[in-house]
């Protein structure tokens, strides 16, 4: 087990309309689609859903053809970023040549809009550390799952996660599973494949876990937070690579709860470049032209 974890601090968080401070939580589930979660009894990313703002259909690679295998780098890149690969050159995961430092995540966005905001990023991926996130800037817990295994190691992501959020004063915090794409690998990227639903289904007890944590916050009541769930790809078989033609593949979901949100479905196309944005817009810090980024807000109320 490997575990990174330096000081987080960074910008005090704006304030909503009924005078809340904004904040965000950004669940990654890698490799799951959105079929399987709908038949499995994963029950809190449904409630989530069913009260919220939902697209059953985002695109994890755009229109525009930019180079990217439908693998874990770019998905999360574009996630996390809210640019496409052939602008930040995540073409798959080895991240050769990459240009992240241009299009930081968003959570850097957040740190050079509001400097003394305090946010964290847990994952099972070490790949998280190496390429894309910046370690000086904020708390990060890694754990090395290609070593240990993503199982425990999400596990451990849950338990960690929730703690952050229940005792530390968090703005914004992305935390990541990964033992769904391990499923998918290993048994089918299928809802009739048990096994991977009931990846999905252990994945949806830490998500509620996490939630927990942040609804109970002595400070709740009076905080505005935008829960975000989405995946970096779907998949096919047992695997999702060159997954361009293959809608199982290159579909994605978004769901996005809280106060903040238009509930229902959201009628407009979605992508995965939205997420940032978005992100960006609830915690109230306005993309910039030169940023050139790709995505647009979605699902907020104006």
């Amino acid at each position: 087990m490997r575990v990174a974890l330096v000081a987080c601090l960074l910008a005090a968080a704006p304030l909503g309309a009924a005078g809340k401070p904004k904040k965000v939580l950004f669940v990654g589930i890698d490799g799951c689609r959105y079929d399987a979660v709908q038949y499995s009894q994963a029950k809190h990313l449904k409630e989530l859903a069913a009260g919220g703002a939902v697209s059953e259909r985002c695109d994890v690679l755009g229109a525009r053809k930019t180079g990217a295998d439908t693998s874990t780098g770019p998905g999360w890149s574009a996630a996390l970023t809210g640019a496409w690969a052939d602008k930040h050159r995540v073409l798959d995961n080895t991240f050769k040549n990459h240009n992240l430092s241009d299009y930081p995540t968003f959570l850097a966005r957040y740190k050079q809009a509001r400097p003394a905001a305090r946010v964290a990023a847990f994952v099972t991926w070490a790949p998280f550390r190496d390429h894309v996130f910046d370690r000086s800037a904020w708390c990060e817990f890694v754990l090395d799952g290609d070593k240990m295994g993503y199982e425990v190691g999400d596990k451990c992501v849950a338990h960690s996660a929730a703690k952050g959020l229940a005792n530390t004063d968090l703005d914004a915090a992305f935390v990541y599973f990964g033992n769904t794409d391990s499923a998918g690998h290993g048994y089918g990227f299928h809802p009739k494949a048990p096994k991977y639903t009931n990846s999905i289904e252990a994945v949806d007890e830490y998500v509620g876990l996490v939630l927990k944590a942040v609804r109970g916050r002595k400070t709740y009541a009076n905080e505005d937070w935008l829960v975000i769930v989405c995946t970096d790809h779907g998949g096919k078989g047992r695997g999702h690579s060159l997954g361009e033609k293959e809608p199982e593949i290159r579909t994605g979901f978004l769901i996005l709860h809280g106060p903040s949100v238009v509930a229902g479905a959201i009628k407009e196309q979605t992508q995965n470049v939205d997420v940032a944005v978005t992100a960006l817009a609830h915690l109230g810090v306005p993309v910039k032209p030169e940023w050139r980024l790709d995505g647009r807000a979605v699902g907020l109320k104006k």
